[in-house]
């Protein structure tokens, strides 16, 4: 399972930012976003921040431009190493590796102030065992009282209907359009689904369409199951909270480590 997501987002690396209207303004858009949504809980000022979904560096490099010590780690080498060419040609100083979240106090020492575990990526974990060994590292790497905070898609929801399809999203500029949606193959059981990442590229807008396809697993882990997992592994004061709530594309849940 960990070679074919690792081989997932190797493949991906280089096309990560097509999937978003503006990869670059995005990055401020989600770091100001998490920045707030730490600042709440933690009180404001500068923080020592840990992604270990870091991908090319979506929130790991918005968070280290707005000051905040952040280190990250992807499973993904071809993705740390774009993440290290985007920091360079920012000229931002953050600790990037290649990691397993599932053994993160092997690369990483702590402790952080937050961890910030995006885009659904607890959900390419199947078993409990592997969620629950994630999420206790995480716990080991806070400082007392610190924050985890986690997006991921509303499986209770999802699970009612079992969508086919993503809704298309279309980027044009002056001369070329993007399209970018997904495909979802749902296991029999529910248990998960396989995604078929498409990209269609058009450098002219009556040009052929260039179209890339990447695909993966993901498993669906509800509400209950994810609060069940937070709790054993240590976690309190669990909150759920809304797109409405927060402004992000996905449910965001964030949960506090145990006092000193």
């Amino acid at each position: 399972m960990a070679d074919d997501v690792a081989r997932f987002y190797d493949d991906l690396s280089n096309h990560y930012h097509l999937l978003l209207e503006d990869w670059d303004r995005s990055l401020d858009w989600q770091a100001e976003l998490l920045e707030g949504l730490i600042s709440d809980r933690l009180g404001p000022g500068a923080k020592r921040i840990l992604d270990p979904a870091c991908g090319i560096g979506t929130q790991a490099l918005g968070l280290a431009r707005r000051g905040h010590a952040t280190a990250g780690s992807d499973i993904s080498a071809a993705a740390v190493a774009r993440a290290k060419r985007e920091a360079k040609k920012r000229d931002l100083k953050l600790s990037l590796t290649v990691a397993d979240m599932r053994s993160l106090s092997g690369y990483h020492a702590g402790p952080f102030d937050a961890v910030c575990i995006m885009d659904n990526s607890l959900t390419h974990l199947r078993k409990d065992k592997d969620l629950l060994s994630t999420l206790q590292e995480c716990a080991a790497l806070l400082r007392p009282e610190g924050l985890l905070l986690t997006s991921i898609r509303d499986y209770d929801v999802l699970l009612e209907s079992r969508p086919k399809v993503t809704e298309p999203r279309v980027f044009d500029d002056k001369k070329s359009r993007r399209v970018v949606f997904q495909v979802w193959d749902w296991r029999k059981d529910g248990a998960g689904y396989r995604v078929h990442q498409y990209i269609l590229r058009q450098k002219k807008k009556n040009s052929p369409v260039d179209p890339l396809l990447f695909t993966t697993d993901y498993w669906c882990l509800t509400r209950s199951r994810l609060f069940d997992l937070l709790a054993q592994a240590g976690f309190t004061a669990v909150e759920w909270l809304d797109p409405e709530a927060t402004g992000f594309y996905q449910p965001i849940v964030a949960a506090r480590t145990a006092t000193g």
